[in-house]
């Protein structure tokens, strides 16, 4: 990632981006799924999901803007699901609000990834070599200002090439925080599924609660920095009740 504020100076999504372009499924157990990938054609990318900002719809570029996003959608097995495969740093927004969310109903952010290659030497705390395999983002609502902007409240959870699973790193005036979640290359090419309780992790990180409905999710993957190439699979990214 080259530029690390402003990948983070979002806006709210706008009025388009709240439309049922990208309504919610909601399980008779009460769990909600927000993505599986299974309505889109093979070989596009998504087209409910948006730009980092909420503004656009990176399906409905023209082709020479497309390229720099480097996300598809395959099927194997009969199951469909999200590919990135490149090196270019483009997030995936997927705007939550006015979806009737709340997270303290549903506090359990799960969803599953599958890295095949990682970025070399990539390490999150160093601003020159941050890149990552696989993150996922959750984009909660207005922190402080910096450098006359506002950053959004954060919370990333990456796969790491170097850091060490369950460190935690506080960026953009402690208004990002990065949880490894994942690290290093010995569950490459697998399927995993994580579970995180987003309310707890806010807690802990940011010392106060949540707001019930965050503004939206984001995947990155990308080796720009590093130049590295990065292949990396996403499906499945869910919110879901609390087991008793």
């Amino acid at each position: 990632m080259t530029i690390l504020f402003v990948q983070f100076a979002l806006l709210l999504p706008p009025v388009h981006a709240q439309s049922s372009v990208n309504e919610v499924t909601r399980l008779s157990s009460g769990n909600i799924l927000l993505e599986n990938f299974e309505s889109y054609e093979l070989g596009t990318i998504p087209d409910t999901w948006y730009n980092q900002k909420g503004e656009r719809r990176p399906a409905l570029y023209d082709e020479e803007d497309k390229k720099g996003y480097r996300y598809k959608v395959i099927e194997n097995s009969g199951s469909k699901f999200l590919r990135y495969e490149g090196t270019e740093a483009k997030h995936l927004n997927f705007p939550l609000v006015n979806k009737g969310i709340n997270i303290y109903k549903t506090p359990i952010l799960s969803w599953k990834w599958r890295v095949f290659e990682l970025p070399d030497a990539a390490n999150e705390n160093d601003d020159d070599r941050n890149d990552t395999a696989a993150s996922i983002y959750v984009v909660f609502d207005m922190g402080r200002v910096a450098l006359f902007k506002k950053v959004p409240k954060s919370i990333r959870y990456t796969w790491s090439s170097s850091l060490e699973e369950g460190r935690e790193l506080s960026k953009f005036y402690g208004n990002q925080k990065i949880v490894v979640v994942e690290s290093g290359p010995e569950r490459t090419g697998q399927w995993i599924t994580f579970e995180r309780n987003i309310v707890e992790d806010y807690k802990r990180l940011f010392g106060d609660d949540p707001p019930e409905n965050p503004l939206a999710i984001l995947i990155l993957s990308d080796g720009n920095s590093t130049g590295s190439y990065v292949k990396a699979d996403y499906d499945e990214i869910m919110l879901k009740q609390k087991s008793e």
